[in-house]
């Protein structure tokens, strides 16, 4: 009977003798089945890459770009309208709070205070000759020599006095707050970092609701924030207060420290790609960074120096080592393998929820141990919870969220993992007999290149990079099972 197209690449996975560092890289997964398909005798065995259990230093990070800018930018407006006479400053000056930056020509509004200071004599004249009139007109009215409409008459224009007084008096409080709109000093220590008028500029002045009109603004640049936008599948992984490492391209070999300020809320799309905004702040007593530069951004989740760490191309998911233990046809069952791994005593540091504490009795969901539950695979735990009743549905959704973990589907519900947080993973090995094995593993931090390997492996330990393209290789051939009976392909 002819052999499965697995069976026979299975065998062709060999351990090679030798060393293990010169193994060849299976890089051509297509090539490499279609040659298994044809079962000729004479076409060269395929052996993947082993990877070796080492030491390193992992740096896990989110990176993005964006651009400098102020913190706080103040505009500095004029009320008053005239000819600028005075502009002592220039763009990028660095300026003392209370330093003078414009002076407005002042002959209008000196005007105006010469007005209102004459209109308030005025008033109180009318105001002290109308209180000495209704004095009179009262004791004439006593000895009933005048009438009572003409004491009326004389208390209102006492009161119409009073009145007019006080217009003036406020009209010259104004006319004294104008003096001093000519003369615009700096109302913080910064930069100017946008002038719009020139010297001998006529400016129109105006007191409604925009306060006036812009003639300059400032900002304090001895700290700024870089706008970056990250994409949302990272976002769960920032958080205020991390630390980030800003490079310009005007200062290529130097590297600003900040740390991330906050995360905007409002998502902003761009080629449909949402993304949010994370702004980053960053000391610049030196007075390198000026704004509009752009800036390159690293915000680090999670550094760890000289730990036991692999190449990610080893590590597998639950799911990922469900798949291919499936292609390959490895005897193994995975989920009976994580629930043992999880059952063994944990070092310090491992991950809260892998199973019971010590004397402690663990939960059940639907007659399930809790830590046997968390193994399952997802068609696995949509059966249990479809035998559930609602009541212990409930119970089961409050567990759930009581551990930060998500619905029976498996995805996230809760708080947002730790990076460095430890979890089960899978690798695969080659056995005594030199046939592929798995072996379930607790990791930790990753980056692009290493994951931290926590327990499970030790240092030297040798593992083998089993490429996940197998998987749709698999169900490639699923399909093609469900369509023909051809020789090593129909069945097995």
């Amino acid at each position: 009977m002819p052999m499965s197209i697995f069976e026979r690449c299975r065998r062709r996975f060999p351990r090679r003798g030798g060393p293990l560092g010169r193994t060849t890289v299976f890089t051509t997964l297509g090539l490499a089945a279609a040659g298994c398909a044809t079962g000729e005798a004479n076409e060269p065995e395929q052996t993947l890459q082993t990877l070796t259990v080492g030491r390193q230093t992992i740096v896990s990070s989110v990176e993005a770009t964006g651009t400098v800018e102020p913190i706080r930018v103040i505009e500095v407006k004029s009320q008053a309208g005239g000819e600028v006479l005075d502009l002592p400053v220039e763009l990028g000056d660095n300026v003392e709070q209370g330093t003078l930056l414009v002076r407005i020509d002042p002959r209008d509004v000196n005007n105006a205070h010469a007005q209102a200071q004459a209109d308030l004599d005025v008033a109180e004249a009318q105001a002290d000759v109308a209180e000495r009139q209704l004095e009179r007109i009262e004791a004439l009215h006593e000895s009933d020599i005048v009438t009572s409409e003409e004491l009326e008459s004389a208390i209102l224009s006492a009161a119409n006095a009073r009145a007019s007084l006080v217009r003036a008096t406020t009209n010259l409080e104004l006319a004294e707050d104008k003096l001093d709109d000519v003369t615009l000093r700096a109302p913080i220590t910064g930069t100017v970092v946008e002038r719009t008028v020139e010297q001998g500029q006529v400016v129109t002045g105006t007191r409604d609701l925009t306060g006036g009109t812009v003639l300059m603004r400032m900002a304090d640049l001895t700290e700024v924030q870089v706008r970056m936008l990250v994409d949302e599948t990272d976002i769960g992984r920032l958080q205020p207060g991390l630390p980030a490492d800003i490079t310009v391209e005007a200062y290529p070999n130097r590297t600003f420290r900040g740390s991330v300020l906050k995360i905007e809320p409002q998502a902003v799309v761009e080629q449909n790609v949402t993304m949010f905004a994370v702004l980053t702040r960053i000391s610049n007593e030196d007075d390198l960074l000026r704004p509009g530069m752009n800036a390159d951004v690293e915000v680090v989740i999670g550094r760890q120096a000289d730990v036991l760490a692999v190449s990610n191309s080893g590590i597998k998911t639950q799911q990922e080592a469900m798949q291919i233990v499936r292609a390959l046809e490895i005897d193994a069952d995975v989920n009976a393998l994580l629930r043992d791994f999880q059952s063994q005593d944990r070092p310090e540091g491992a991950a809260e929820g892998d199973g019971p504490a010590e004397g402690e009795e663990e939960q059940m969901i639907g007659g399930v141990p809790m830590s046997e539950f968390q193994s399952m695979s997802q068609e696995e735990r949509m059966r249990v919870f479809q035998n559930l009743s609602d009541e212990e549905r409930r119970r089961m959704m409050q567990q759930f969220r009581n551990q930060g973990g998500g619905g029976p589907g498996g995805g996230g519900g809760g708080a947002a993992r730790r990076a460095d947080e430890p979890r089960p993973a899978f690798v695969f090995r080659y056995d005594e007999s030199g046939l592929l094995d798995l072996k379930p593993v607790m990791i930790g931090l990753s980056d692009f290149d290493h994951t931290h390997i926590i327990r499970g492996l030790e240092e030297g330990e040798e593992i083998v990079a089993v490429p996940t393209s197998l998987i749709a290789q698999q169900e490639f051939l699923d399909r093609i099972r469900s369509r023909t009976s051809l020789p090593g392909i129909g069945g097995r």
